[in-house]
Formats: C-alpha cells, sequence, structure tokens
C-alpha cells in the first residue's frame, strides 16, 4: 500500500468480507471524523479558540482537542453543546434504505373504523379533578 486512497479500499474491502456489523463500524468511524472535521472547521470560520470555544460550551479545552483531533469519542450531549455555542444544531436525515416507522396505536383502536374512533373521542367528556 502506498496511498491513502489504497488503504481505504483496503479497509473497505476488510469490513465487507466481515459482514454488516463491521460495516456499520466503518461507517460510525465516518460519521465520528465528519462530525469532528465540520466542528473543527465551523470553530475556525468564526474565529473562535478551542479555549474560547470551551468556556462557551462547558466543554473541557482538552476534550474539544481530542475530539477534534478525532482522538475522543463524544457524547451525543458534548456535541450539542459544541454546535449550539456557535449557533448551530444537530438534525437527523435519512441515510440507505430505512424502514420508516410505525405510527403508534391507541389501546382499543384495533379493528374499529375511523368513524368509530371519531365516536368514541366526542364522547369524553373532560372532567375536572
Amino acid at each position: 500500500m502506498r496511498t491513502l486512497k489504497d488503504l481505504t479500499g483496503f479497509v473497505e474491502e476488510e469490513a465487507a468480507a466481515e459482514g454488516p456489523a463491521a460495516q456499520a463500524e466503518l461507517q460510525a468511524q465516518r460519521d465520528r471524523f465528519r462530525i469532528a472535521r465540520e466542528l473543527a472547521l465551523l470553530r475556525k470560520a468564526q474565529g473562535l479558540t478551542q479555549a474560547q470555544l470551551s468556556a462557551r460550551a462547558g466543554v473541557p479545552q482538552s476534550e474539544i482537542s481530542k475530539i477534534e483531533s478525532g482522538k475522543a469519542n463524544a457524547t451525543g450531549l458534548t456535541l450539542f453543546r459544541m454546535a449550539h455555542a456557535m449557533g448551530h444544531a444537530f438534525r437527523l436525515e435519512p441515510v440507505g434504505r430505512v424502514a420508516a416507522p410505525s405510527s403508534p396505536r391507541r389501546p382499543g383502536a384495533a379493528g374499529k373504523g375511523r368513524t368509530a374512533r371519531k365516536r368514541a373521542t366526542r364522547s369524553r367528556k373532560f372532567e375536572p379533578a
């Protein structure tokens, strides 16, 4: 192996050979490094030092350094604090084919049609405690 591209190809082949769990772990590592890189770029774009971000976010500067260098596996709360301190938030985005969560059903609604559910809802009265 002579290049980073060669190494990346080797790691991807190994993960594929080991199966879905290894591929999921590889993707988790990629996501962790991407988030760390984006937070570091955002901090620098705002002209903040790690110490300044530390004071704003309530996260130790040493932890910020470890996160940005990929040496720490930060908690979601720590990442949220860092992003929020810089005026940003996280959002969930779909990846690949993921089944949509099913909507929760109310107890007792099974087998009832829409009209029956409407009637049952209307017949309930609010009574103060």
